[in-house]
């Protein structure tokens, strides 16, 4: 073959390969001009959904929704099946002829089960390595309690909540998983909407959690392992819990008023089983005589000091809360809750006390259709804790 038969040959080619583009450019203009064109907006409830997919089923023809949650398709025909999916939100299909101009997006409640939020992002449960548990309002226990650490008792696996003494705002002693030192504190961090309390605690109070109204908590979530200080630091080292107090609802129409009180009593179910005074001298009679002097120290008295010293113990409590929201526009609207509670218990041992006004502020406000969100939380507590000398009961167990 010589050379002009090659670049004959080869010059064949060139002028095919140039066809061939034209031809396939001539295809696609006639493709879109004889397709069918879909367009509109997707929102949600709060406004434009930004990157949507809007794809024509069965086929990688597709486009994302852009800053305005607007878009542009054009799809094969108007029989077309055209479908929006958005993570956290049900897909929606629609025949291509009758696409609304706007899709509002519902969310999906059964995914969004499945997301977890941490401090670096949102993961599924499956996804999730680092070990978490969640215990809503009406998982929490019920009845008389005096710090948020009795509503977390035996609700979340691996977290041991030991009571106090039994005094009035005794600290509960919480181990998530065990204690990790054996000089060091192994208490959780503890953490109200966001602000960790502080870890030397409340000067008088012996428990800063019994300074929280439980009236007020929402939800507890436990952080139980390490991964915990990648959001919290090295002060999360024991475990995190993290309590979410009540807000006021976006949804809420008018002022909504709940109050409840409750009212309860406490005794000892035992005392220490020790002898009577008479039981006490005729035994001292029987090994000394009654003609020494430790039998005359005896006296003649039958008291029973255990008696003396504890009392039925009374317990008052009332809660008050309002919520509610101002204003209706997209522009601005602030939900709110405003709470006092009043707790008031009496210990078993004479004089033990604790009194407990809490008020409690949740402001939060959004404007421009939710674009501004703005949390305001506000709580003043006043305690007056009176503690018992304790040394009493071991004296009573041993007088006459």
């Amino acid at each position: 073959m010589n050379i002009q038969t090659i670049q004959t040959f080869q010059m064949k080619r060139i002028i095919a390969a140039v066809a061939t583009l034209l031809l396939c450019l001539v295809g696609t203009t006639v493709s879109a001009q004889s397709g069918y064109q879909v367009k509109g907006v997707v929102v949600d409830a709060a406004g434009p959904v930004i990157g949507a997919t809007v794809m024509e089923q069965g086929t990688q023809n597709g486009i994302a929704t852009g800053l305005d949650g607007d878009y542009i398709l054009n799809v094969s025909g108007p029989d077309a099946t055209v479908e929006i999916s958005c993570i956290g939100y049900k897909t929606q299909s629609f025949k291509a002829s009758e696409v609304p101009a706007k899709i509002i997006l519902t969310t999906d409640t059964e995914f969004l089960d499945d997301v977890v939020v941490i401090g670096y992002g949102a993961v599924k449960k499956s996804d999730m390595t680092g070990s978490i548990s969640s215990v809503k309002a009406d998982q929490l226990n019920k009845g008389m309690v005096t710090s948020p650490s009795d509503l977390l008792q035996g609700k979340s696996a691996g977290v041991v909540v030991t009571m106090g003494d039994g005094a009035p705002g005794s600290a509960s002693t919480i181990r998530i998983r065990g204690g990790s030192s054996l000089k060091a504190n192994n208490n959780p961090l503890v953490v109200v909407d966001g602000l960790p309390l502080s870890e030397t605690g409340i000067s008088g109070v012996s428990d800063a959690l019994s300074s929280i109204n439980p009236n007020d908590i929402e939800s507890f979530t436990v952080l139980k392992d390490a991964s915990a200080t990648a959001i919290f630091g090295s002060r999360a080292s024991n475990g995190v819990i993290m309590i979410t107090t009540k807000k006021g609802s976006k949804g809420a129409e008018g002022i909504h008023v709940s109050a409840d009180f409750t009212g309860s009593v406490s005794q000892n179910a035992k005392y220490v089983d020790v002898l009577t005074g008479d039981e006490m001298r005729d035994l001292m009679k029987w090994y000394l005589g009654d003609g020494g002097s430790a039998y005359a120290a005896l006296g003649k008295e039958n008291t029973d000091w255990q008696k003396e010293i504890f009392r039925l113990g009374r317990t008052l409590d009332g809660n008050v809360a309002v919520s509610g929201r101002v204003g209706k526009s997209d522009i601005f609207r602030m939900p709110y809750r405003v709470s006092i509670g009043y707790h008031n218990q009496d210990g078993t041992l004479k004089t033990s006390n604790l009194e407990r006004e809490t008020i409690s502020v949740n402001l939060n406000p959004s404007f421009f259709d939710d674009h501004l969100l703005v949390n305001l939380n506000g709580k003043l507590m006043n305690m007056d804790n009176r503690f018992a000398n304790q040394d009493a009961i071991g004296g009573a167990t041993r007088k006459a």
